[in-house]
């Protein structure tokens, strides 16, 4: 990860502890990977119903985020997922996505991976950014 974005990196992964409505991702590991982030909001799995059944669910948060991971088929469930949310009366985050996105691509692959990351430079390279 390039120094100048570590910073922004801690400011998501807080945000990400904030937030308290439903955050859909694609599979177990990621939720685990939230959990091991200290995230204690709603974290709704793909891998366990049909999409429109997890955009009904989700929708009843009132604002929902989407963090599927930076593949092809992340890229794809994520489009998905936005249009199957647009027509319920809730506010989508798709932005942290393409934050974590832009900032980390080339660092991790997806959403399970942001434990692992965020230990490896939470430590003593970060004394001076914070």
């Amino acid at each position: 990860m390039y120094p100048e974005n570590y910073k922004r990196f801690l400011r998501l992964i807080e945000e990400l502890r904030e937030f308290e409505g439903a955050i859909i991702v694609e599979g177990p590991r990621d939720e685990v990977a939230l959990r091991n982030l200290g995230v204690r909001a709603e974290i709704i799995r793909l891998s366990r119903s049909p999409l429109a059944e997890i955009t009904l669910i989700a929708s009843k948060h009132g604002d929902v985020m989407i963090l599927t991971d930076f593949d092809r088929k992340g890229e794809e469930l994520a489009g998905k997922l936005l249009r199957y949310l647009s027509g319920y009366p809730c506010r989508v985050d798709s932005k942290t996505r393409k934050e974590l996105r832009k900032i980390l691509k080339k660092d991790i692959k997806g959403i399970e991976d942001l434990y692992r990351l965020y230990l490896s430079v939470s430590g003593p390279l970060l004394e001076g950014f914070q």
